[in-house]
């Protein structure tokens, strides 16, 4: 009986259903998102974060090497930043445990 079932073709895959993305909708936890600009986003890039995204993955040296005349200031991990603080012309460049910067953001 085994042998007859080791000659059986092999049963066809079950289709699998595309995942559909639905804007305003978390695909993990299927709660609503708001989409509301500037809610998520910094709006508007006042300390120009985007020119610099390109310095993602690198360490504080390339930072330094990349000649930035605006003001500018590393984030550890886990570093608190105060609010008092914050100046919107000012990149902060978020840094993880290796010093590798994670993230760019103005503040």
């Amino acid at each position: 009986m085994l042998l007859m079932t080791a000659c059986a073709p092999a049963p066809e895959p079950e289709p699998v259903a595309p995942v559909v993305v639905v804007p305003g909708i978390d695909p993990v936890t299927g709660l609503p998102v708001d989409l509301t600009p500037g809610l998520n986003d910094r709006e508007p890039d006042t300390c120009h974060a985007a020119d610099y995204q390109y310095l993602v993955g690198q360490t504080e040296a390339a930072v330094q090497a990349a000649g930035i005349t605006r003001p500018t200031r590393m984030v550890s991990l886990g570093g608190i930043v105060s609010q008092e603080e914050y100046n919107s012309f000012r990149i902060n460049f978020q840094l993880d445990a290796t010093g590798t910067i994670v993230r760019i953001n103005c503040g």
